[in-house]
């Protein structure tokens, strides 16, 4: 059924609200909608209803509104739109508040919005399904919105606790199991080798080697840098370098800010940034988490120029910063402890970023009828099984969603995706082969839960011919994200000279943590190892799909049927005690969130 155009006005009644600000009173009883996100309180209310509240000036005109089913107040410069006809309260609540502020621009020149009018409100246009799919939409994007707030509420709670154990931790308020004895003064001066960039301004291009500065330690952003030619690279690094295991520190600007180096680096670095290269008394990670203390940014402030504008420390002041050091045990388990903590809120923050990118493609596709929804006869369902379907299709528009909006198709992703793994896995004592790379890929998919139809039973167990003729892996070479070089023993891969371009959309795509993924679980993993698992998954899948229980026998016996994979039961790697484990670790690696 196609969606009719229908004018607000003739869907629900539009009011102002009658209260003054000063009608507020912190302890009262009803909610008071004043032209805030916040919501006050009120010993009073006007109405006792479903509806949608928008402010009418101030600030927040156009992007200030409230979804409420019950009594409450509203202040007289705030709309109240209510006794919906036709129209879903909450599907009104997604569409005006996505869309409205678009709408009212079109009545001013100016890049913000001073008021509303009455009839910007009544004039404005809703695309409007049937009343069932209304309801089915608004429940799908009211429980993406339910697991943002679930979500940032974790993190929130992650990173208090976090914060608490590192004050804990990093003053010896605190001691770990194990460990006691005085805590040391010290300097970074005592500790630390302190160096600074290059005072020049250098000659920056298109791409090439990154050039860092203040904006990429403060930001947490090393793939959207600036760029410098490799021969001036090799100028500036003739003494000293950016090496892994080292900090970087900012020292113009914002100062004092550190980032402990955990990944293979070849750039340089702008004055505004200190070099530390730590001695064996001192675990880099340690220092640069302690950076983050109270009492070293207190040193920092101490030593800095206190009228320089910008903010400003000097070098060797940097050297004087004064702070205590457990021994060097200690230090590297109480860095073992918060990286840990780091690590977690850092998947999550990149889980929530992902979310909140597919959570406006929805409201896109949805609230436009470019993505429908399958019919749903929710009379005759149990509220239990209904729950559950929509809880499904929730997941299932989600993926469709994210997959519709992303502005790429899956052979580009492929390619970004190659170049990622490629970036992690790559070194020079260990060459790097397709075979691998193919694995990592499709058990990458499955971590990602996206389709894995293109990969087919192969000797070497799933494999992509489309990956490598036709898809990711072309395209990655053409845009020099990768190289390839032929050998006796195969191809084998590279880092790209633009590979910086990949990790960029890695990065904007919310990506990170999935690259971060295979780097945890996958890179020290044997060719052999990762056949067996990408093919007991494989299995698994098949198995699945025919309603067969999962088993060794069931998996050896489809194995055995298959012309090519059939040769694989003659290798011990795909011994029944293998099998079984694969089975097991295969449950731990995908988070039992993709097992079928």
């Amino acid at each position: 059924m196609k969606w009719k155009n229908i004018k607000l006005e003739t869907l629900m009644r539009i009011e102002t609200g009658s209260r003054n600000t000063e009608d507020k009173i912190i302890s009262g009883r009803y909610p008071f909608f004043v032209r805030s996100q916040e919501v006050e309180r009120i010993a009073d209310y006007t109405y006792d209803c479903e509806a949608v509240l928008t402010a009418g000036d101030g600030v927040g005109t156009g992007k200030i509104f409230h979804y409420i089913n019950g009594k409450f107040n509203a202040h007289q410069r705030v709309y109240v739109m209510s006794q919906f006809n036709g129209i879903d309260g909450k599907y009104f609540y997604y569409y005006f508040s996505h869309n409205f502020l678009d709408e009212v621009s079109k009545y001013t020149a100016k890049s913000s919005v001073d008021s509303v009018r009455r009839a910007m409100i009544a004039d404005m246009e809703i695309p409007l399904p049937p009343l069932p799919e209304q309801r089915y939409i608004a429940t799908i994007l009211s429980d993406t919105y339910e697991l943002i707030a679930t979500l940032d509420k974790l993190i929130a709670k992650k990173r208090a606790i976090k914060q608490g154990a590192m004050q804990e931790l990093m003053t010896g308020k605190r001691r770990l199991f194990g460990f006691s004895g005085k805590w040391v003064e010290t300097t970074l001066g005592e500790i630390c080798e302190i160096k600074d960039g290059t005072h020049q301004t250098p000659n920056y291009k298109d791409y090439g080697i990154p050039f860092y500065s203040v904006e990429n330690i403060t930001n947490n952003n090393f793939t959207n840098t600036k760029y410098i030619s490799l021969n001036e690279h090799q100028k500036l690094t003739t003494n000293y370098k950016i090496e892994r295991g080292d900090i970087l520190m900012t020292r113009i600007g914002s100062i004092g800010v550190c980032k402990y180096v955990d990944w293979n680096v070849n750039a340089s670095f702008y004055v505004s940034l200190a070099l530390l290269k730590c001695t064996n008394t001192v675990n880099a990670k340690f220092l640069s988490l302690y950076s983050q203390s109270e009492q070293f940014k207190k040193e920092i402030d101490l030593h800095s120029l206190q009228h320089a504008i910008p903010k400003k420390i000097n070098l060797g002041n940097i050297a004087l910063v004064r702070l205590l050091l457990p021994t060097i045990d200690e230090q590297t388990a109480i860095a073992s402890i918060l990286s840990d903590m780091d690590a977690e809120i850092d998947t999550l923050t990149a889980k929530l970023n992902k979310l909140r990118n597919i959570k406006q493609g929805m409201m896109s596709e949805l609230l436009t009828g470019r993505i429908r929804l399958p019919e749903q006869k929710t009379e005759t369902a149990s509220e239990a099984n209904e729950t559950l379907k929509i809880k499904k299709l929730t997941k299932q528009t989600t993926k469709k969603v994210a997959s519709k909006t992303s502005g790429h198709n899956q052979q580009f992703d492929d390619a970004v995706m190659i170049a990622g793994i490629v970036n992690v896995l790559y070194s020079d004592k260990y060459p790097l082969g397709r075979k691998k790379v193919q694995k990592c890929l499709y058990l990458l998919r499955r971590h990602q839960d996206e389709s894995t139809a293109a990969f087919k039973k192969k000797a070497a167990g799933p494999y992509a011919d489309e990956v490598r003729y036709n898809g990711g892996e072309p395209i990655a070479m053409r845009n020099g994200y990768i190289k390839t070089q032929k050998g006796n023993q195969g191809t084998k891969f590279a880092v790209g000279e633009k590979v910086s371009q990949a990790l960029g959309y890695i990065e904007n795509w919310g990506k990170q943590s999935d690259i971060q993924w295979v780097e945890d679980k996958l890179k020290y993993k044997g060719i052999e190892k990762l056949e067996l698992l990408a093919t007991v998954d494989m299995a698994i899948c098949d198995l699945t799909e025919e309603g067969i229980p999962i088993s060794v026998a069931a998996i050896k016996n489809l194995i055995a049927n298959n012309a090519e994979w059939k040769a694989k039961l003659k290798k011990q790697t795909f011994s029944d005690d293998n099998i079984a484990d694969a089975i097991h670790e295969l449950q731990i690696l995908l988070q039992g969130e993709n097992q079928p």
